[in-house]
C-alpha cells in the first residue's frame, strides 16, 4: 500500500487536495484532502538532545499537571 500523496494549491482553487490518480500524460486527478493539515508550518528548528535536555531541566518541574496527576 503506497502512502498517500497530498498537495497544497495556490490560485482560484486554493486547498489541501489528496492525489487520487496519476495519467499516463502527466495529469493529476485530485480531490479536496478529507483531513487537511490542522497546523500551519513553522519557522524554526526542532531541538537538539542536548537543548531538550538542557529544557527539560530548567522547566521539565512545570510541565506536570498542577494536581500530580502525572
Amino acid at each position: 500500500m503506497s502512502a498517500t500523496r497530498r498537495l497544497t494549491v495556490v490560485g482560484d482553487l486554493a486547498g489541501d487536495y489528496v492525489v487520487d490518480e496519476e495519467l499516463p500524460d502527466g495529469r493529476l486527478v485530485i480531490r479536496p484532502d478529507p483531513y487537511p493539515a490542522v497546523l500551519t508550518p513553522r519557522t524554526g528548528r526542532a531541538l537538539s538532545a542536548e537543548e531538550f535536555a538542557e529544557f527539560l531541566a530548567a522547566h521539565g518541574s512545570q510541565m506536570l499537571p498542577p494536581d500530580g496527576e502525572g
